[in-house]
Formats: structure tokens, C-alpha cells, sequence
């Protein structure tokens, strides 16, 4: 199964409910009119990581979208997966999805950010960004 953007969404909100996350009307609304809501979280995960897996999302946004949506599940099993990812990602010069995997991988305390950078860690900050990839995977 190939998620949307909108569909995306939904499973973010999804994977914050069962974390135990108050949905709003309009984050209802968005699983409810998404078709996932009778998909458990566990089964939205597995289809994710197989998407991601299969290259099925083959353009940068799509997989900028998944990585987010896995970093709301913070499975800290998934950091195998995660690691593989940004290997790919910094292979593909992709600072962006560099960056999504770099937060979600800090989620599950990892250490991904070099701690003497000041301030928030930030997406435009894409060299700063891939030097800590960089530095997490040579050290991992």
C-alpha cells in the first residue's frame, strides 16, 4: 500500500494516539476521512517500513514523509532501519531526509546532534546537519 500525503497524516496522528496524544476534531477528522482508522498502528508501521524497503516511495518527499511518520512511532527497534536510511539518504545527497531521519533518531535518544551546537538543529542548517550524520554513523 502506497500512503498519500494526506494519508500520511493520518498515520502520524494515528501513531500519536495510541501513544496516548488527544486527537483534535480536525486530527479526527483527518484519520477518519484517510480509510486507515481500522488499521492498528503496528500493521501502518510494517507497510511504512516495506514502502521504504521496496522503493516504492522513490521521490524525496515521499520518503521526507515516511521517515517523520516512523519517528512518531518512537520504536526504538527501528533504529536499525533508521541507521540503513541515512546511509542512503547521505548517498544520495538528500539533506533533507538527512535532517527527518536525524530528528527521529534523536527522539529515541540517539546521539545524532554534536552536543556543542547551540540552539535548535534546524533543516537549513543541511552542513551542519550531514556532518552529524556523518560523525553518528562513524561512530555507531
Amino acid at each position: 500500500m502506497k500512503l498519500s500525503d494526506e494519508q500520511f497524516e493520518a498515520v502520524a496522528y494515528i501513531f500519536e494516539r495510541a501513544h496516548g496524544n488527544i486527537k483534535t476534531d480536525y486530527e479526527n477528522g483527518v484519520i477518519n476521512k484517510s480509510g486507515l482508522s481500522k488499521y492498528k498502528p503496528s500493521l501502518l508501521e510494517k507497510e511504512v517500513i516495506n514502502g521504504l524497503n521496496a522503493g516504492i516511495y522513490n521521490n524525496s518527499i515521499d520518503r521526507v514523509s515516511a521517515y517523520w511518520v516512523l519517528g512518531k512511532r518512537f520504536n526504538r527497534n527501528l533504529i536499525p532501519a533508521f541507521q540503513k536510511w541515512l546511509r542512503y539518504e547521505l548517498d544520495s545527497n538528500d539533506a533533507i531526509a538527512v535532517y527527518q531521519i536525524l530528528i527521529a533518531l534523536g527522539n529515541m535518544d540517539e546521539p545524532v546532534f554534536n552536543p556543542k551546537r547551540n540552539g535548535s538543529y534546524a533543516s537549513w542548517e543541511a552542513e551542519l546537519n550531514i556532518e552529524d550524520a556523518k560523525d553518528y554513523l562513524k561512530h555507531i
